[in-house]
């Protein structure tokens, strides 16, 4: 089920035809390159079809065990209809809308009977869900679905965000709180997406390349390398959605359940917006359509650092390709495009460079904190409309 290159143009071996014997070569060398090329194919097929067959199980497995007591509850009262004096079909209407709350309602009841497990299954179902929208945002098919990936992410999720993220969410109820004191949730939020971020980060890309069979120095690289990516990209999210998910609106149990159910939405989003923006950018540069590439962090990074690492990758080969057209005279340029800029000896289009200085990641960092400021009216607005609902 791993990625396999589509790229079956290989040139075809090709031999003088001016003599019988380079004749015969030619037609061997061409016989040979067909069943290769039918033999790649065949792979190809055989991933797609397994890919398919995995994804299937995996849909039809999650919704019997969500709908088949509903379902065989229907079939039962249209069986039974005649001797009932409600309507068959307004029940089962009404068991169907239910259906969520009651869902809702059957997980909460189950997490305290053991809290650490459901809650790792809980994260190792987001976790694998959000690397599958990853990897469909970067282009691949049923073809080329690296669904071992997707297992690695979930076991990472169940092993290492599941079970550590209940025992710190009891740590900040009982020593971040502070009372109630609406200003508490955002002490929990600062504690979140400072300390706790790094070490999710850390964890992930640890426990991803340990799973992958990395070496351990390569593996200390990768948490290096996606440590602050996955800081900022988490800022221009989590700070507002916290200040629900560490409010008392949110009962304890379901803390975990509502994060990583955000999780998904999260990584959806920032998929859905990444891909309209590259769309746009390439429609407004005039140059065919960017591959997406393989970054250093594939198969590393969380599904939202990758995301956003990736976004930033094609935007920079996007730059790349509008300055070859532009210096090979295919493209017609008015002002300096976006990633571009002239090089001063040569006076060509090259992709603008930025040397990072301790001076200019302060200034990111900063740049990047402002949802740690803004945050503060809406927690207290949020605190206030708890209040008036009766969770506080």
């Amino acid at each position: 089920m791993g990625v396999i290159s589509h790229d079956l143009r290989r040139s075809r071996p090709h031999f003088s035809t001016a003599d019988p014997l380079a004749s015969v070569e030619q037609e061997v060398a061409d016989a040979a390159y067909a069943e290769e090329v039918v033999a790649k194919t065949n792979r190809i097929n055989s991933v797609a079809a397994l890919n398919a067959a995995a994804v299937g199980f995996f849909v039809l497995a999650a919704l019997y065990e969500l709908l088949h007591v509903d379902v065989e509850a229907t079939i039962a009262l249209f069986q039974y209809n005649d001797v009932m004096e409600a309507s068959a079909l307004a029940t089962s209407i009404d068991l169907f809308l239910r259906l969520p709350t009651d869902a809702l309602h059957n997980y909460e009841a189950l997490v305290p009977t053991n809290p650490v497990f459901y809650k790792a299954c809980t994260s190792g179902v987001a976790y694998t869900v959000g690397d599958f929208v990853s990897q469909v945002y970067q282009g691949r098919t049923l073809e080329t679905l690296d669904l071992p990936r997707s297992a690695r992410s979930g076991a990472a999720g169940f092993i290492g965000h599941g079970p550590l993220c209940h025992y710190w969410m009891n740590f900040m109820e009982a020593n971040l709180d502070f009372g109630g004191a609406w200003w508490g949730t955002g002490v929990k939020v600062l504690a979140d997406q400072t300390v706790w971020s790094l070490y999710l980060n850390a964890m992930y890309s640890g426990l991803i390349g340990l799973l992958a069979g990395r070496k351990p120095g390569d593996v200390w690289s990768d948490v290096k390398l996606t440590s602050w990516p996955a800081l900022r990209t988490s800022w221009r999210f989590w700070p507002f959605v916290h200040a629900v998910s560490f409010s008392h609106a949110v009962p304890l149990d379901l803390k975990l359940l509502w994060v990583d159910v955000m999780e998904v939405v999260w990584v959806t989003l920032l998929s859905k917006v990444a891909n309209d923006d590259k769309e746009a950018a390439q429609k407004a540069a005039g140059v065919p359509p960017v591959a997406p590439t393989v970054l250093e962090t594939d198969d590393v990074a969380n599904p939202a650092t990758e995301i956003t690492l990736m976004a930033a990758a094609e935007e920079a080969l996007l730059a790349e390709a509008v300055c070859e057209a532009a210096n090979a005279g295919e493209l017609e340029v008015e002002e300096l495009p976006a990633g571009c800029e002239c090089d001063a000896e040569t006076g060509l289009l090259v992709v603008e460079t930025t040397e990072t200085t301790p001076s200019s990641f302060l200034q990111e960092v900063v740049g990047s904190a402002w949802p740690l400021f803004a945050m503060w009216p809406f927690l207290y607005a949020t605190y206030s409309l708890s209040v008036a609902l009766g969770f506080e």
